[in-house]
């Protein structure tokens, strides 16, 4: 368990679930803009409570900041040597189903202010990057569904910084990232900074399409380990001879 600090410098607690053979971390963030809840972490928090047999753990809240969750996450991954994936979910107030976010774009344009107070506005997020990075998790495998759909545009907000980062990182590293966004959920009818017009999905759909993400994001993992070549054992000759 570790602990930080706020935007109002309030110590606050994130816990990760233990996990040493994991092989996907999924991540979730904290409240923004004066909200009291975030979807993303809802789900979170249910999903940890399922048996994925120590094939993935769980990292949340965290902070919605531009320069804060990225490099937390990677401090998180450093604990699991054998993490092959890592999936961040984020909250899209006024969308109706969950998006699998294809394309992440080398620019932050922030609206409103992250948790720290930062706001770029019409910045690169890695100067000398791509324009763009698309998801190393193949969605378009993923069969169709009326709870979720493929977006091709994750915003400008830390969400996009975030899946940028990771995505980076995956290409980098020979690893696969992505991003999925989470609408509200009903179980938030009672956070009143949302309007109450605003949609929002039943939070057991939710909880099974994200189930089934997961599941799918293990299968992805899984076929592209089983198509990496294992080593090649030494030959044996006068350097190597045979063991006793």
């Amino acid at each position: 368990m570790q602990g930080y600090k706020d935007s109002n410098g309030l110590i606050k607690w994130r816990m990760s679930k233990t996990g040493k053979n994991a092989v996907l971390l999924i991540t979730a963030f904290e409240p923004f803009d004066g909200a009291a809840t975030n979807a993303s972490l809802i789900l979170l928090e249910r999903l940890k409570q399922q048996d994925w047999q120590g094939r993935v753990v769980f990292f949340g809240p965290v902070p919605v900041s531009f320069d804060e969750a990225w490099p937390l996450i990677r401090q998180e991954m450093a604990n699991y040597p054998n993490i092959e994936g890592v999936l961040a979910l984020g909250q899209a107030e006024g969308r109706e189903n969950i998006s699998l976010e294809r394309v992440a774009l080398n620019w932050k344009n922030a609206g409103i202010p992250d948790n720290t107070g930062a706001q770029p506005r019409n910045k690169r997020i890695i100067p000398g990057g791509p324009d763009a990075l698309s998801s190393t998790f193949p969605w378009q495998k993923l069969g169709d569904s009326p709870d979720w759909q493929k977006s091709y545009s994750a915003g400008t907000y830390v969400c996009n910084t975030l899946m940028y980062q990771l995505l980076d990182w995956s290409q980098r590293e020979g690893k696969i990232a992505g991003f999925v966004h989470v609408p509200l959920l009903v179980s938030q009818n009672a956070d009143r900074h949302f309007d109450a017009e605003t949609p929002r999905m039943k939070d057991d759909i939710a909880l099974a399409a994200m189930t089934r993400i997961i599941d799918f994001s293990l299968e992805t993992i899984d076929a592209r380990l089983a198509a990496t070549p294992s080593p090649a054992a030494p030959r044996q000759g006068r350097d190597n001879p045979p063991g006793v």
